[in-house]
């Protein structure tokens, strides 16, 4: 009886260390995704390699409106913002944002299509990335989001959790697409163009605010045009967005207009938000 005490004893030292480094915020998870009041949009996918059956991408995600949200569900909320201050020494990356402050949560090696961040009008969001303790290479990670807005009517949630390798192995083997123009060399990953075809409006709005971002930094001659060209292309397969997303958009564009005396690409963002009032 006394040596089964014993490894008993030793177990209980030894669990704390063993036990993820993200579990309280993976508990506070469950606990709202385990009320049955909720009704929940829940999109999953999982990669492996095929020959040794290492995981190698995974993504959980849920999306959520809760009306007239009770105290127990804000109570649950504000236990996962607690779940990632309480987790956080464990993290090697801790972010929030705000709406319009765009993140993608890369999935996998980084060709997956990501999880967007900052699409909730009026959101906040926080996200956090651990490395795969099962991984001896250190080249995995899982990290864990939250993003939500809160008010007396409704409250709507995104909590999504991807596994991924950690930006300086996704970097070196993520496939991308080189572009020059004028004799300058532009690269992008791939799944800035294959994000698009997913035709959600998360992905959208991130290779929307990319596509801006360039066009800032340059907003005259040939590289230019190539911004404005694929903000109208974007723009004419805008059916992902909701009427608030659009409106914000064409606020975004009235400014890039404001930045170039090209007419060329002043009437492409005329016609651009054209395309999107329709």
């Amino acid at each position: 009886m006394k040596s089964r005490n014993m490894i008993l004893t030793a177990m209980l030292t030894v669990m704390p260390s063993a036990m993820m480094a993200q579990q309280n915020i993976q508990k506070a998870f469950d606990a709202l995704l385990n009320e049955k009041d909720i009704e929940i949009k829940a999109q999953h996918s999982l990669d492996k390699d095929p020959d040794t059956g290492k995981k190698e991408g995974e993504m959980d995600l849920y999306d959520f409106v809760i009306p007239s949200p009770s105290s127990l569900i804000k109570d649950l909320i504000k236990d996962i913002e607690l779940a990632f201050e309480k987790d956080k020494e464990n993290a090697y990356s801790l972010n929030t944002g705000n709406y319009g402050n765009y993140f993608l949560l890369a999935v996998g090696n980084g060709n997956s299509p990501s999880v967007g961040l900052g699409n909730i009008k009026g959101s906040r969001y926080i996200y956090a990335c651990f490395l795969d303790k099962d991984d001896p290479e250190k080249k995995c990670r899982y990290a864990y989001a939250m993003e939500w807005t809160e008010g007396d009517k409704k409250i709507t949630v995104r909590l999504a959790k991807t596994y991924a390798t950690i930006p300086k192995y996704r970097d070196a083997g993520k496939s991308n697409r080189r572009i020059i123009i004028n004799g300058q060399e532009f690269d992008f990953p791939s799944s800035f163009y294959g994000a698009f075809d997913e035709n959600r409006s998360d992905t959208w709005l991130a290779k929307f605010n990319n596509l801006r971002t360039l066009f800032l930094k340059k907003s005259e001659g040939v590289a230019a045009n190539s911004w404005a060209s694929q903000i109208y292309k974007l723009c004419k397969n805008a059916q992902s967005l909701e009427d608030s997303e659009k409106e914000m958009v064409v606020t975004e564009i009235k400014k890039l207009k404001d930045k170039t005396e090209d007419e060329f690409i002043q009437q492409l963002f005329d016609i651009s938000i054209e395309q999107l009032k329709k």
